[in-house]
Order: structure tokens, then sequence, then C-alpha cells
């Protein structure tokens, strides 16, 4: 039996007791208003009671013009700071790291009429997005230093960038979204700026050792593959000198993978690993056993994130340690569907045992 996983990881200005992630995944569980449900801080105790080592939040709205989801927990305003804090008392009395994730949807956002991208285009449903000026871009890249700033005071752990998915940042990062011809456009250099100018701000606002991490998409669905590889290895390097603690490897098709594949991103994540081998990195994709998990940790890096697993089996972890098959997810992602029609039922298996339950309870009634 492998203990790879239990090893703890020294990172610059943190610690992780084991090299487990709980990558950040829409809880849906948040109220109207951007606030935590009791839902949602016993998730969080479950996952830190279960061997995970370091919990990343679902993604936190830094803007009201960029919120994605009306379940989806804020912080672009004081009030919501204390909720932070209850949430990582709960992963820190089980010795678990705890950061939230902030994002910005960009175009993706919620309840606006003025919707703006990194370049004016069509979106669906024959809605159309201008382009974010340059004062907008600042403001925004405000914000996110200024939820940092509130995060931090609650004892949190640190924060991670939500650089990936087609949001806003990672809409800057790949040229399959990004046009622009002016400072934030063009070479990698100005496509990463944004991200950059976050990154610095909140080393200067909350001082050099408040831990930084970004989750990012190590492809693109632009035509360029080889041009965007560069990037990559380009924009690890700078994350290096920039400090930040750790770079999560994602993907832009994780959705669309066939059910059977694992480990969607490895290749490409070994590659650049070895590009830039002083970046601590973690790769999340397609993990569904201690074996895959061994195989991420055996290509060179330095932790692995679970998401989709974690949805199905918030246990999942301890039951591989303890020799227990495969994951039982199928990467159906109906757990991006499910919350809509039965609120706080994200995975399938929990729906049909729901369904189960319900109707053993008829039977009994009857």
């Amino acid at each position: 039996m492998s203990n790879k996983i239990e090893v703890p990881l020294e990172l610059a200005h943190i610690t992780l007791k084991n090299r487990v992630i709980r990558s950040a995944v829409h809880s849906f569980l948040a109220d109207k208003d951007g606030y935590m449900t009791e839902a949602e801080y016993q998730m969080y105790e479950t996952l830190a009671k279960n061997g995970v080592g370091t919990i990343i939040t679902g993604h936190c709205c830094v803007d009201p013009r960029g919120r994605a989801n009306p379940e989806q927990v804020n912080i672009y305003e004081d009030s919501f700071a204390e909720q932070f804090r209850r949430a990582a008392a709960i992963a820190h009395a089980a010795d678990v790291r705890f950061i939230p994730q902030l994002s910005h949807a960009g175009p993706r956002a919620i309840d606006q009429d003025d919707l703006a991208d990194v370049v004016a285009r069509p979106l669906k449903k024959d809605r159309e997005a201008r382009m974010l000026t340059l004062e907008e871009i600042q403001a925004i890249e405000q914000r996110f230093i200024a939820a940092a700033v509130r995060l931090q005071a609650t004892g949190v752990d640190g924060v991670q960038l939500h650089a990936a998915h087609s949001y806003l940042l990672s809409r800057f990062i790949d040229p399959t979204f990004n046009q622009r011809t002016d400072i934030y456009g063009g070479c990698v250099e100005n496509r990463f700026r944004m991200t950059e100018r976050i990154i610095c701000g909140i080393k200067e606002a909350c001082g050099e050792t408040f831990p930084v991490l970004i989750k990012i998409n190590l492809d693109t669905k632009a035509e360029d593959h080889a041009s965007y590889h560069e990037d990559m290895v380009w924009i690890l390097q700078r994350c290096r000198a920039l400090g930040v603690e750790l770079v999560e490897l994602s993907g832009v098709d994780f959705i669309n993978q066939p059910r059977t594949d694992t480990l969607y991103y490895l290749d490409e994540a070994k590659i650049l690993k070895a590009a830039v081998p002083e970046q601590p990195m973690s790769l999340v994709g397609g993990v569904r056993s201690l074996d895959d998990m061994d195989n991420v940790l055996g290509a060179g890096l330095d932790a692995v994130s679970l998401g989709r697993a974690l949805i199905a089996e918030p246990d999942f972890v301890v039951k591989q340690l303890s020799g227990g098959e495969p994951s039982v997810c199928v990467s159906c992602s109906r757990c991006f569907v499910l919350p809509h029609m039965h609120p706080g039922i994200r995975c399938v298996w929990a729906w049909k045992a729901e369904k189960a339950r319900q109707k053993a309870a008829r039977t009994t009634e009857a």
C-alpha cells in the first residue's frame, strides 16, 4: 500500500500535512445573499476529517459585477469576511489548510445587462459583450487584492486565483479569448499582466509571506498548441519569480473527456514540471484511485488535487488508503446540473440513494 500522498509538503511559506488537495469545486450551498450555509460548513468538516490535507474553497466572487452563480459565496465586501473565519477554524481543527479561491466571472456573470469581456464578442442567447476598458481592468485587479486583504484578517492560509475554465483571468491569459492590442494583449507577458498585477498587489498588501496560489489551464482551444506550451513555461517561470506558492494545473475540456479516461493532463503536466522543476505544482483532472495519485506524484508533481471524486465520495482518500476500490465517480458531470433540480444534492449517486430512501419511507408508511 502506497503512502506517497501522506508525506507532508513544505512550500515556501506554508506546510501541508499531506499531498492531497481538495480542488475548488462550486458547492451550490451558499444562500442567495452569498453567505455560507450550515450545509457548506458541514461539507468542509467532512472533508477535513477524511484525509484531505488542504481545502480550496469553491470560487468566491470578488466583484458584484462578476458573480457566476446565485449560490456563490461572496467576498467583495467586508460583511462577507467573517464566515471564512468559521470555515477556516473548522479545517484547522483537523490540521487542514484552508484556502479560498478568488474569481471573477467576466462575461459569464449573472444578473448583468452590461456584460464585458477581454474583447467585444457575441455571447450565447443572442447577447453581446463589450470590451473592458483599461480603467475597468485595473478596478477589477483592486477587487481581487481587496478580497485577499479581507480574507487574510480571518485567519485563512492563503488565497488561490482562479485563472482556469474560461473565467476572467483565464480569458486574458488564453489567446483563444484575448485579441487585445494594448498592454493586456498580444504577447504572453501582456496576457499574463492582469494576473501578475494581482499577485504583486496581494503580496504588497498582505506581505510576501502570505501564500498566493493559482489554478490555470495547461492547454488551450487555440490551434497553436506548441506556442501555448511555450507560454505556459514562461508563466510557470514567472510564477516562481513572483513567489507563487503552488500552481494547480487543470485543462479547458475536463467536462468533455471520455468517462473511461483518467489523468487527462498528466503527460503535459509532467513536461511542464520538468521544464520548471523549482515551481511547486499540483494536478487535477481524472484522478480516480490511489494508483492515479501515485502516478501524479511519480511524474514529479508535488501534490495531487481532487474534485469530482470528493463530490461523489467525501471519504474517498480514507477509502483509498484502506485498500478500497477506485472512485464511484463516472465523470458524468451531473454534479453541475443536479443542484438546480435537487438543492443540496450534487452527485448522481447521492440522488439515487435519496430516491431509494424516499421510496423505502413511502413503503413503510403504506
